[in-house]
């Protein structure tokens, strides 16, 4: 039978990226490595789990119910309660939201589940909340019927810093018109940190008014207050609102009209991306969107012609230029595929895309091939529990991305690392890769981000260890 080596991509990046420079979060000491094997840790949500992995093969201690309930404490103090997830995972739930954008000290006394020396009886780590917020944006404007444009609706989208699931985000954010309260129409997607409302009744009179949203985060337990003032332009005047741009997938940008347009006008000349040529183009509704035919970056103008009509046929009379701005996509890695990666007559090549970074960081754990049947009992082959006791860390190296070419700012390419310069392969050996990066691996200015919540950091000791 032949064997051969099976190299596994990481299913976790363990080295994230951040700019934040924040106090950098509390490590445990190695020394715990044989008995806790990951940990919640870095900003979290505040009704998130905390939740500690142990190693395979522990003797526990009590397991009842009660006991669970003392092994976890938070500082300050929150209720909240101990169960198992899993077979080796026990998770702490609060029993209500913790305080946002707070920092929490947690303790798991592990000496009371496991006999440990005296100086790993306590298991110490820290988490912060995330501080929750409110950011709104208009996103469109409608009317009521095609033929009537004395009624409309605007839509906003609503950002919250942290999931506002169970929290009153509807009363949190009131709009109005000239003193006029308007009903808001609500939708929150799955996450909850993406919200949809509409302002319905909103008038279009003879004269321009204002539609203000305004909003206190006090009551989603934020602290930050608001107001955003949209202009219903006067009926009979048909001009350009506001412009937007997107650049996660295929690039867009965004134009919003005071009026419906016409679909069936021939948009050649009349609008598009000034440098850019071919801009592809479409009409939804009171928008026009611009799709330009190669990524760009940065600042740019788009160009609207005094031909362009609305739905009623009415020419928009002056030429016109709208500020974008096409943010760069944030620096990250991924692997492609799922599964084994098996040496090929190219060699052992691991492929992966990247986006703005020159470099990535590679570390690979090698389970030795006497060792895959005791790594199998308790994995499959893209798992990852019980690597101290079977593997070993081989390479901790940095890999500078090229490309023949040439690397494109801003767009995810495919990179192969060819492991036969990096490893020597074992048969029957097990190699799992990981990748990662720096913020100095980047190719993006460093900039304040929302905080993402990262469930479970692996523990491992950072050199390879003989044993």
């Amino acid at each position: 039978m032949v064997r051969t080596a099976r190299l596994l991509p990481a299913l976790a990046l363990l080295v994230l990226f951040s700019c934040n420079r924040n106090q950098a979060p509390l490590r445990p000491s190695d020394a715990f490595v044989p008995y806790v094997r990951a940990y919640t840790n870095g900003h979290i949500s505040a009704r998130a789990p905390i939740r500690i992995r142990l190693a395979e093969g522990l003797i526990l201690k009590d397991t009842a119910q009660a006991a669970l309930q003392q092994l976890i404490e938070l500082d300050p103090s929150a209720e909240g309660t101990v169960h198992w997830e899993d077979a080796h995972t026990l998770a702490f739930q609060p029993a209500m939201r913790l305080e946002q954008g707070r920092q929490y000290t947690v303790t798991f006394h592990l000496a009371r589940l496991v006999d440990v020396p005296e100086d790993l009886a306590e298991f110490t780590l820290a988490i912060n909340t995330v501080e929750q917020g409110i950011a709104v944006q208009v996103s469109d404007l409608q009317p009521h019927a095609p033929n009537d444009l004395r009624w409309q609706r605007v839509m906003i989208s609503v950002f919250t810093q942290d999931d506002a699931h169970g929290q009153d985000l509807e009363g949190s954010l009131h709009a109005e018109q000239n003193g006029r309260a308007l009903q808001l129409t609500w939708e929150h997607e799955p996450g909850g940190t993406l919200h949809r409302a509409v302002a319905d009744s909103v008038q279009r009179g003879d004269a321009a008014s204002k539609v203000e949203f305004t909003w206190d985060a006090g009551k989603i337990g934020g602290k930050d207050q608001g107001t955003l003032t949209f202009e219903v332009p006067a009926i009979g005047t048909f001009n350009l609102l506001r412009s937007e741009t997107t650049t996660e997938g295929e690039q867009c940008a965004t134009l919003l009209f005071s009026d419906p347009l016409d679909a069936a006008q021939d948009l050649t000349g009349l609008a598009g991306i000034l440098g850019a040529e071919n801009v592809r183009m479409a009409v939804v509704g009171n928008k026009l969107l611009l799709y330009p035919p190669e990524r760009l970056t940065g600042d740019q103008a788009a160009f609207i012609a005094a031909g362009l009509r609305n739905a009623a046929g009415k020419p928009l009379g002056k030429d016109l230029h709208a500020d974008l701005l096409f943010e760069e996509l944030k620096p990250n890695v991924r692997t492609v595929g799922n599964g084994t990666i098996l040496p090929s007559t190219d060699g052992l090549l691991f492929p992966f895309e990247a986006v703005n970074l020159n470099a990535v960081d590679v570390r690979v754990v090698k389970i030795y091939a006497d060792n895959v049947p005791q790594f199998l009992q308790v994995n499959d082959l893209a798992g990852s529990d019980n690597l101290t006791l079977v593997g070993r860390l081989i390479l901790k190296k940095t890999v500078v991305l090229e490309r023949k070419d040439g690397i494109r700012t801003g767009q995810w390419q495919r990179y192969y690392l060819d492991l036969d310069k990096l490893i020597q392969a074992e048969p029957g050996a097990i190699y799992r890769i990981q990748l990662g990066f720096r913020r100095e691996l980047a190719t993006f200015p460093c900039s304040v981000a929302r905080a993402t919540a990262v469930p479970l950091i692996a523990h491992e000791p950072d050199e390879p260890d003989d044993e």
